[in-house]
């Protein structure tokens, strides 16, 4: 059975950071090793430019959070790895989509949220199917950080990233959907460290105000739920936003804008990943379809749908022509967060084929 690394790690900025480094150690050479080859066959960008353009993030990460820059430091202290290589691993979006020379096809996520007036349980879920690089899998961590007084978080991550999914300690969960525009960003604070803001936060009012209190990186959508009951996806290009609030209880969100205010841009990936709108259209009709019964077990029978295979919400890079190639996408993990329970279920792989182990903060 495949398992994903449980790492738990607390203290001061610095000094979490060196826990996370040195217990992470391998699994953030192996994502450096990884994104060198990476960016080079699908982007190519060479490893010395990445690094070159990660530099002009730095002063954007200390002025969004001088702690998530000093974690980010004891990180690179603890696994002795050169600081800047660490910065890459943060920024690794902005160098792909900001500076890349090609493009590839990799992004396939699939969110949901269903908030208690149509949950079973009267429960708030909200999960989603991470889906990229095949090769990413043996990097990925499970991480429960201790960072009194700001709460408490459990989150999966590529280690060496300081923010991507999972909740805190206060009720709050976090999912995104990687998107795209034709206006390449120039600076603004890097995606992943905006989601460790929202892993910060104890209210979806200030999770948004980390999306909004500074220009980002690059666009991305941000699914934020509360055990309060209540969720807002917010769709964010590098320098503006739209709130979608759910009016019936659940939402769903793949990989293309959908946002009022932002049907007018020039989407890249509702042309570059057609199948964003077949996923989108079968998770709303198979969550929706369920109000009022609203479960795990449906949240699990959503994210094993194989509709448009092998690119369906169940992605499986693995059946493409060119599998091997490091550009090749998959389901990578499956993620369905009960935030009244404070616990996550979590597959390391696709969920028709691994199944959901149980994480809950302690």
């Amino acid at each position: 059975m495949n398992t994903i690394p449980f790492i738990r790690v607390s203290g001061p900025a610095i000094e979490r950071g060196r826990q996370l480094g040195e217990l992470a150690k391998e699994q953030i050479s192996q994502n450096i090793t990884m994104y060198r080859q990476y960016f080079q066959e699908v982007y190519r960008v060479d490893w010395d430019e990445a690094r070159a353009y990660a530099t002009t993030y730095v002063p954007w990460i200390e002025q969004y959070d001088m702690e998530i820059m000093d974690e980010i430091r004891g990180m690179s202290e603890g696994a002795n790895l050169d600081l800047l290589d660490l910065v890459v691993l943060n920024a690794r979006s902005e160098i792909i989509i900001n500076i890349g020379k090609a493009h590839s096809v990799l992004d396939g996520c699939t969110c949901l949220a269903a908030t208690p007036i149509v949950t079973k349980e009267q429960e708030m879920l909200i999960g989603q199917n991470w889906d990229w690089n095949h090769l990413i899998s043996p990097g990925m961590i499970v991480v429960e950080i201790d960072q009194s007084p700001k709460p408490t978080i459990l989150m999966v991550t590529e280690a060496g990233i300081v923010g991507k999914i999972g909740m805190n300690s206060e009720g709050l969960g976090l999912c995104m959907n990687f998107l795209g525009m034709d206006e390449v960003s120039e600076g603004g604070v890097p995606i992943h460290v905006v989601l460790r803001g929202i892993l910060n936060s104890n209210t979806l009012p200030k999770a948004i105000g980390q999306i909004t209190k500074l220009p980002r990186g690059t666009s991305a959508n941000y699914m934020i739920a509360h055990k309060e009951g209540e969720s807002v996806d917010v769709e964010a290009t590098h320098n503006d936003y739209d709130v979608i609030y759910p009016l019936d209880g659940c939402t769903t969100h793949t990989n293309h804008f959908i946002a009022p205010r932002m049907l007018n841009i020039e989407d890249t990936k509702r042309n570059g990943i057609p199948d964003t709108h077949l996923r989108q259209g079968v998770a709303t009709r198979l969550l929706t379809t369920q109000s009022g019964s609203i479960d795990a077990e449906t949240f699990k029978r959503i994210f094993t749908n194989h509709a448009g295979h092998p690119v369906g919400i169940c992605r499986h890079g693995e059946a493409m022509a060119d599998a091997e190639a490091a550009g090749t996408a998959k389901t990578v993990f499956s993620i369905i967060m009960n935030l009244n329970k404070g616990c996550f279920e979590l597959t390391a792989g696709n969920p028709c084929e691994n199944p959901y182990e149980t994480y809950c903060l302690k």
